[in-house]
């Protein structure tokens, strides 16, 4: 299958009067056209710094300092500023966590997504606006005429989170990078924007990378999952087979902290927690960067940066006991 994306070996440092923050170490996966990956794993796991790279984003003292991002065989690290400008939106476009502030509040929303496809297309305002309206319409906003006339604040969470879909899809770009698109929606919300994205991903044919650290969220839409520790890719394969059969200690203890229907207060169910803390990435130790919170840890996991290996067929994983 043809990937629209392919992220060779990324690295993005943060250089810091402290030290040097290793964010994104050596993170490669694929995207094939039409089809969604998982990026998953704890706050602060390098998740959003490694959409923000995809996009050229990154602000000093953060810089990108190795690896290749291949959006349809063209790579971004070699584009200009002026050509990613171009191409953020048309080719590749990101929904954000926080709609309210990604959301200009001063300016209605039908103008602020008529202003996306003005800034990639020559089409005239009236033909922009009702582009606008069309892309409210496609992702279920009712009686969109009227509520493109309305500001951000007048408008729910889950319509807000509609608003910035319309807006990442109205140029109809190839890939998509939704980040966290569910935080702070109430479960039912969650439910419906999951099931948008999913038809919006077939019925466009576009190819969508989902941001959670929620394997619950992941587990409704993606077919791949890649699940980052400390800045590392820690495994990576099809959905089934890291939701049925994990093979690293970190992929497990999150599943075994995800809460389940029918716990029973009565019995004193309680959620497991991953003991230990996320490594200092300023001091990362040598071997494997989970180790210390690891039940499976031997001396060996202490001594070398751990790599890679093949798990089975499209499954990878970096654990040395797997």
């Amino acid at each position: 299958m043809t990937s629209v994306l392919e992220v060779k070996n990324l690295k993005t440092y943060f250089f810091t009067e402290a030290g040097t923050v290793k964010a994104v170490d050596d993170v490669s996966f694929s995207v094939p056209k039409g089809a969604t990956l998982g990026l998953v794993g704890e706050s602060g796991c390098g998740k959003s710094v490694t959409a923000m790279s995809i996009i050229r984003l990154i602000s000093p003292p953060g810089r990108i300092v190795g690896g290749e991002i291949l959006l349809n065989r063209s790579d971004l690290l070699l584009k200009s500023e002026k050509e990613m400008r171009r191409g953020r939106g048309a080719q590749i476009s990101m929904i954000f966590q926080e709609p309210m502030t990604a959301l200009n509040p001063v300016l209605d929303v039908g103008f602020q997504i008529a202003e996306a496809v003005l800034a990639h297309e020559k089409v005239s305002k009236r033909e922009a606006w009702s582009r606008a309206v069309e892309a409210m319409k496609a992702v279920a906003i009712p009686d969109a005429e009227k509520l493109a006339e309305d500001y951000p604040h007048r408008l729910s969470g889950g319509m807000r989170q509609r608003i910035m879909i319309a807006m990442a899809l109205v140029c109809h770009p190839a890939l998509v990078i939704a980040d966290e698109p569910t935080t702070a929606l109430d479960v039912t919300i969650q439910a419906q924007i999951l099931e948008l994205l999913d038809r919006l991903r077939e019925e466009y044919h576009l190819s969508l990378i989902l941001i959670s650290h929620d394997l619950g969220v992941v587990a409704e839409v993606a077919e791949t999952v890649a699940v980052m520790y400390a800045g590392k890719i820690v495994e990576v394969g099809p959905a089934m087979d890291i939701f049925h059969n994990p093979k690293h200690p970190y992929t497990e203890g999150l599943l075994r902290s995800v809460p389940r229907l029918g716990s029973s207060v009565q019995k004193k169910d309680r959620l497991e927690v991953i003991e230990g803390m996320v490594p200092d990435l300023l001091r990362l130790p040598d071997g494997c960067l989970f180790a210390s919170r690891c039940y499976k840890k031997t001396v060996e996991c202490t001594l070398s940066p751990i790599q890679l290996v093949q798990a089975s067929e499209n499954h990878e994983v970096r654990c040395i006991h797997a």
